[in-house]
């Protein structure tokens, strides 16, 4: 009952359908994505992002029942862009390409994805380790399971787990350094190290 709660206070109320809600919710996002850099999670209300938003807040509660929902939303979606750039990645690779290209292509790829607006990762991280994560399936979540069971062929016992945990590692690894060195995340070396670190993992 405490899982079914907690899913119904981060999800929303109901999906847009046509052209004008879709354009509705979008505001009422970019309007959380603005007060969530500018202002920090604890300025953060459903009142404000009416307000930022242009629409009354009746308008949003169609939408969203909460302020936790507003940034469950934006991490859905952060979810679902960073598994889909490892897809992308992942589809194109080539068996003669190596690990160590394809790795590293995937690393860049996720530091990309991760240096759009660095200070709301930054806050995904914070909530994220204050117990306020949830799990998302994405539209990607299938294709790249297929994709790394044939990638890593036969050097790994349970290639489903192994991607996993490279993927956990790399992500893990990016949101700490948003958060704690962030100067860090533009430098050779690290995209380099990190890298590395995956590789050497994969590597059996």
């Amino acid at each position: 009952m405490e899982i079914m709660a907690t899913r119904r206070k981060l999800s929303p109320r109901k999906l847009p359908s046509q052209e004008r809600s879709r354009a509705t919710v979008e505001a009422i996002l970019q309007a959380t994505t603005y007060i969530l850099v500018k202002r920090g999670h604890e300025a953060l209300t459903t009142n404000l992002v009416a307000a930022r938003a242009g629409v009354n807040i009746a308008t949003l509660y169609q939408y969203f029942p909460n302020k936790e929902s507003l940034v469950a939303e934006l991490l859905r979606r952060h979810v679902a862009e960073t598994r889909a750039a490892s897809l992308s990645v992942l589809a194109e690779a080539r068996p003669g390409r190596g690990l160590a290209a394809t790795v590293r292509a995937m690393v860049e790829a996720l530091i990309a994805a991760h240096k759009v607006e660095p200070v709301l990762h930054r806050i995904f991280t914070q909530l994220a380790m204050q117990g306020g994560g949830a799990r998302f399936e994405t539209a990607s979540d299938a294709p790249l399971q297929h994709l790394g069971r044939g990638w890593l062929g036969g050097t790994s016992r349970d290639p489903e787990i192994t991607m996993w945990i490279a993927y956990t590692a790399a992500h893990s690894v990016l949101h700490l350094a948003l958060l704690e060195r962030p100067h860090v995340i533009d430098q050779p070396a690290f995209a380099n190290e990190l890298a590395r670190l995956v590789t050497r993992y994969l590597r059996r």
